[in-house]
């Protein structure tokens, strides 16, 4: 800023260099655009239910982790698992305003064995979808019984 021989101040816009980080790495970022709070439809769940319930604060704690990592990383470390398409064998369907080519994956282990988030990733961002309490999203033959 500068004095004008009016008594006033000039700003100057666009006189501050920007700061660039060091770090170049595409961490994981998490968007709830996509949250359907209505699935499944014999229990549906939602922030309300998992804040109820105590596990939101554990799984808020898990996205703080996560954004830590690379997509990579998470991949590698098995804590997001990428499916692909939208399960068959499943308690949840495909909701309309999710695009049909999108690539499904969870979060793996929230509150527990059990708990999980289903949603899909595009690049280094994981859309949020579905809270998956009681790993319903993806059923599975258990093994060794």
């Amino acid at each position: 800023m500068s004095r004008t021989r009016k008594k006033g101040f000039i700003r100057y816009e666009n006189t501050r260099d920007e700061r660039v980080s060091t770090l170049s790495r595409n961490l994981l970022t998490f968007s709830f655009k996509d949250l359907d709070e209505t699935q499944p439809k014999n229990n549906p769940q939602s922030l309300t239910s998992w804040n109820e319930g105590n596990l939101l604060e554990t799984f808020l704690k898990r996205l703080r982790e996560l954004s830590k990592l690379t997509r990579d990383e998470a991949i590698k470390q098995q804590q997001i698992k990428i499916y692909g398409d939208f399960p068959v064998n499943t308690d949840f369907y495909h909701p309309k305003h999710v695009d049909n080519n999108v690539a499904w994956s969870v979060i793996k282990a929230v509150g527990g064995q059990k708990g999980v988030v289903a949603g899909y990733i595009v690049e280094s961002t994981f859309y949020i979808v579905f809270l998956d309490q009681n790993h319903k999203f993806w059923v599975s033959k258990k093994k060794h019984t």
